[in-house]
C-alpha cells in the first residue's frame, strides 16, 4: 500500500508537471524563434531602406548612403554571425559582394514586392539558419533591389535546448522531492494500520492482551476502528480468562467427588458378601472410572481450546525419542514394541510447549491399544515442502473410510470404554499451532495418524537430502 500511495502521488505530480511545463516550454520555444524572425526582418528592412535611398539620391548623397549601408551590413553580420546580401533590380550584386543564388525564388518574390522568411537546414552559412528576404522599395513604391539576411539558428537552438533542460532538471528535482514528501506522508498515513496489523498478529499468535494506543491513531475513522478492536479483544480476553478459571475450578470440583465416590464404592465392595451385589458394585466402579477418564479428557479438551500460548521452535527428534521412552514400559506390558524412524539432522517445528507431546501421547495410546501382542508401533518424521510430517502407525485392525471420517468427532469411539475425545483433543492441539492431522491406512495393515507441522524456519528438504536423493532413516526399538 505504501508503494501504491507513493506511485499515485508521483503520477499526480507527473501529470501536473507535464500539463504545466510542456505548453509553457512550447510557448517559450515559439517566442524565441519569433524573436529571431522579427530581429532579422527589422534589420533586413532597415538595410532595404538604405539601399533604396542610395539608388535614388545624387552622387554625394549616394556615396554617404553607400558608406552607411556598408557599416550597417558589417555591424549586422558581427552581431548576428550572419550574412547580408544585396542585389539591384537587374539582379546584379550591390556594393561589390558576390551573392550566392541571386536567381532563387526568394529574390524573385522580393523583386516583385513580397517578403519571405524560410528556415533552411543548409543555408549560405553552411549550417542550419533563418533566411529573410525583403524588397528595397522607394518612396514612390518602385522596387530598386532586394536584401537577404541569413542568420544562424544555432544560438536560438541552444536557448531552446537550455529552456527544456532547465525544465527537465526542475521536473526531476520536483519528482525527487515528491518521492520524499509522499514517502513521509504515506508512512504517516499507514502507521496506524501497521500498529493495527501488529496488534492483529499478536492476537493471532494467542496474545489477547494486545492493545493499540488510540492517541497514535491519525484520523477519527482509524481511531474508531482501533477502539472497536480494543473493545473486542478485551472482551475475548475476559471470556478466555473466565474459561480458564472454569477449567481450573472444574478440575478441582469434579475430580474430588469422583475420587470420593470411587473410594466409597471400593469400601462397599469389601463389605459385601453377596456375589450379585459385588458384581453390581464392580459395574459401578467401572462406570466411575470411565466417568473420571471422561472428565479428565473434557478438561484437557477445554484447556486445549482455551490455550493462548505462542508456538516456539521445537526439535521433533527429541520429542519423539522422549515419547517413545515414556511409552515403552506400557507398550511392553501388552507385548507391543515402539520403533522410531528418523532422518539425520535437525527437524525443527513450531509448537506450543506441551501441545505436541499431548497430541502424540493420545495417538500413541490409541495405537498401542489397537495393536495386538507382538505388533510394532512406528513413529516416523520426514521433512516436506510445508514443514515436517510426523506419522504414528500401528498394526491393528485399522478403520473403514466411514470410521476415519468420523474419528475426530467428539464422543465417537470404536474402542470399548473409550471417551471418544482423544483424537479430538489431538486435532485441537495441532491446529492451534497451525498444523493439521489426518488418518490413513498403514502400509501392511493397520492405521497411520499423520501430523503435518509447521517448519521452524529451515529448508528441511535440502538440509536432510542424502546423496541418493532420499532422506536417511535410522531405527531404534524401544
Amino acid at each position: 500500500m505504501r508503494r501504491r500511495l507513493i506511485a499515485s502521488y508521483l503520477v499526480i505530480v507527473g501529470l501536473a508537471l507535464v500539463t504545466f511545463t510542456v505548453p509553457v516550454g512550447i510557448q517559450l520555444n515559439d517566442l524565441l524563434r519569433d524573436g529571431q524572425r522579427e530581429v532579422a526582418l527589422r534589420e533586413a528592412r532597415t538595410i532595404a531602406v538604405l539601399l533604396s535611398t542610395a539608388t535614388e539620391a545624387d552622387d554625394a548623397t549616394a556615396r554617404g548612403a553607400r558608406l552607411a549601408l556598408v557599416r550597417l551590413r558589417e555591424e549586422v553580420e558581427d552581431q548576428t554571425d550572419g550574412r547580408v546580401e544585396l542585389i539591384g533590380v537587374d539582379r546584379r550584386p550591390a556594393l561589390g559582394r558576390e551573392v550566392a543564388g541571386a536567381d532563387d525564388g526568394d529574390f524573385d518574390a522580393a523583386l516583385s514586392g513580397e517578403e519571405s522568411v524560410r528556415s533552411l537546414d543548409d543555408s549560405v552559412l553552411g549550417e542550419r539558419g533563418l533566411q529573410v528576404t525583403v524588397p528595397a522599395v522607394t518612396d514612390d513604391g518602385r522596387v530598386d533591389g532586394a536584401v537577404r539576411v541569413t542568420v544562424p539558428s544555432a544560438p536560438v537552438d541552444a536557448q531552446v535546448q537550455g529552456v527544456w533542460l532547465f525544465r527537465l532538471g526542475a521536473g526531476v528535482i520536483v519528482l525527487v522531492l515528491s518521492v520524499i514528501a509522499s514517502a513521509v506522508v504515506a508512512t504517516s498515513l499507514l502507521r496506524p494500520l501497521r500498529l493495527l496489523g501488529a496488534m492483529a498478529d499478536r492476537i493471532s499468535r494467542g496474545d489477547v492482551s494486545a492493545r493499540v494506543d488510540l492517541d497514535e491513531m491519525s484520523t477519527s475513522e482509524v481511531r474508531r476502528l482501533a477502539g472497536t478492536l480494543n473493545d473486542g479483544t478485551r472482551r475475548i480476553e475476559v471470556l478466555l480468562t473466565a474459561q480458564r478459571a472454569f477449567t481450573a475450578d472444574a478440575s478441582h470440583q469434579l475430580r474430588t467427588p469422583l475420587t470420593a465416590l470411587r473410594l466409597g464404592l471400593e469400601n462397599l465392595h469389601d463389605r459385601l458378601d453377596d456375589p450379585g451385589d459385588k458384581a453390581a458394585v464392580d459395574r459401578a466402579l467401572s462406570e466411575s472410572g470411565r466417568l473420571s477418564r471422561l472428565v479428565s479428557d473434557l478438561l484437557e479438551l477445554a484447556r486445549s481450546q482455551a490455550s493462548t500460548a505462542t508456538p516456539v521452535r521445537v526439535d521433533i527428534r527429541g520429542v519423539l525419542d522422549e515419547r517413545a521412552d515414556i511409552w515403552s514400559s506400557a507398550a511392553e506390558d501388552v507385548g507391543v514394541a515402539i520403533v522410531v524412524d528418523l532422518p539425520g539432522g535437525e527437524l525443527p517445528v513450531l509448537a506450543t510447549p506441551g501441545h505436541l507431546e499431548q497430541a502424540l501421547d493420545n495417538l500413541i495410546d490409541n495405537a498401542v491399544r489397537a495393536s495386538p501382542a507382538g505388533a510394532t508401533v512406528t513413529l516416523r518424521a520426514a521433512p516436506t515442502s510445508d514443514g515436517v510430517v510426523v506419522e504414528v502407525s500401528d498394526q491393528g485392525g485399522g478403520m473403514t473410510a466411514d470410521d476415519r471420517a468420523r474419528a475426530f468427532d467428539r464422543f465417537w469411539s470404536t474402542a470399548p470404554g473409550g471417551s471418544g475425545l482423544g483424537l479430538a483433543i489431538a486435532r485441537e492441539l495441532v491446529e492451534h499451532d497451525g498444523g493439521s492431522i489426518s488418518l490413513a491406512d498403514a502400509r501392511g495393515g493397520g492405521l497411520t495418524a499423520a501430523l503435518l507441522l509447521r517448519g521452524g524456519g529451515v529448508d528441511l528438504q535440502e538440509a536432510h537430502q542424502s546423496p541418493t536423493g532420499r532422506p536417511p532413516l535410522r531405527s531404534r526399538a524401544r
